[in-house]
């Protein structure tokens, strides 16, 4: 089925083969036609409330409102760009300017002379994208987070250089030479249900010590290595919670860029009700009926009753997705 998830409706081809290209790169990064997402320390360049994105023929144009060009193509000259993809031969680069600090970077801003852009955090910025967007500049976010952390060779401590349109280094210590490539964590995350005997059938949500007091979510955490996902999810809900599941469902998936996780969403049936909680990783957890979600608000509304997790992620479609089936069941 068509994945509708937030950060999952990727518009883009991401030219695997011709990012490898490096005359067909260089040709695309001055190409007119091309479009620049400029990224900041978790932000993305707005302008008027939408994602501000640079095509280089807009100098060409006399219409246009950026009144000092050389402004943006001196940093897409001087930066090492990523490569996010193509659509309809168009190439999408990301530039990132997090090496300037607070004071140059709001110097290059008001060298822009463009009245109404800034830069906004990624994850507040969520509700001013399409999908298609979101999915785009997730993209580059995780793409960037590599690169920031990847900028030295985990086998020899030398630099690493930048090819592939940012989708690989390399060590430039001629003795190592080593190859290094993005790196995406896998985490399950699940909801876990039970049915007793007589009456509604119950999920399990918790309150997480990283998220605001009254936020009710599935739980959830990081694969490890050797493990399988139905494994994780087994291990994970009785260190969490005590609880002994079977019948381990896969449901969905997620890319998730904070910084560069997929979450793959399963759901799970519980064996028995007496909860253990893991106290470093959660502040409570409960047993609720579809009935009682209903009347839970949602991430963000102000009040201080309980809150399901934002609409955008797959906690949320987990527990949506429950709360619909459990809901016919009874009408």
């Amino acid at each position: 089925m068509e994945n509708e998830l937030t950060f999952c409706q990727m518009s883009l081809d991401r030219s695997s083969t011709l990012r490898k290209n490096s005359a067909w790169l260089q040709d695309k990064i001055v190409n007119e036609d091309s479009r620049h997402y400029f990224f900041w320390r978790g932000k993305f360049l707005f302008l008027d409330q939408e994602v501000f994105i640079f095509v280089r023929k807009m100098a060409n144009d006399a219409t246009n409102n950026i009144s000092n060009m050389d402004t943006i193509t001196d940093v897409l000259t001087d930066s090492d760009l990523i490569f996010l993809g193509t659509s309809d031969t168009k190439a999408h680069f990301a530039c990132d300017l997090s090496n300037m600090n607070e004071e140059v970077i709001a110097k290059w801003l008001d060298n822009l002379a463009i009245d109404n852009i800034k830069f906004i955090d990624f994850r507040r910025s969520l509700s001013l994208l399409t999908h298609q967007q979101g999915a785009i500049l997730s993209y580059a976010k995780a793409l960037i987070h590599w690169q920031q952390s990847a900028l030295y060779c985990g086998c020899c401590g030398s630099d690493n250089k930048s090819v592939d349109g940012g989708h690989r280094r390399v060590c430039l210590n001629s003795d190592c030479q080593r190859e290094h490539f993005p790196r995406t964590d896998p985490a399950v995350i699940m909801l876990v249900e039970y049915q007793p005997e007589t009456g509604p059938a119950l999920c399990l949500l918790a309150e997480h010590h990283r998220t605001p007091e009254h936020m009710f979510s599935t739980l959830a955490g990081f694969v490890d290595p050797g493990e399988s996902l139905e494994e994780a999810v087994t291990r994970e809900v009785f260190e969490e919670a005590g609880i002994k599941v079977s019948n381990v469902r896969y449901i969905d998936s997620q890319p998730w860029p904070f910084p560069n996780s997929l979450m793959i969403g399963f759901i799970a049936q519980a064996q028995n009700l007496d909860l253990c909680l893991e106290e470093e990783e959660l502040r409570s957890a409960e047993w609720f009926t579809a009935e009682q979600l209903t009347d839970f608000n949602d991430w963000g509304d102000d009040g201080e009753g309980p809150k399901l997790p934002r609409k955008e992620s797959i906690a949320r479609l987990l527990i949506d997705l429950w709360c619909e089936k459990q809901l016919a069941l009874t009408v």
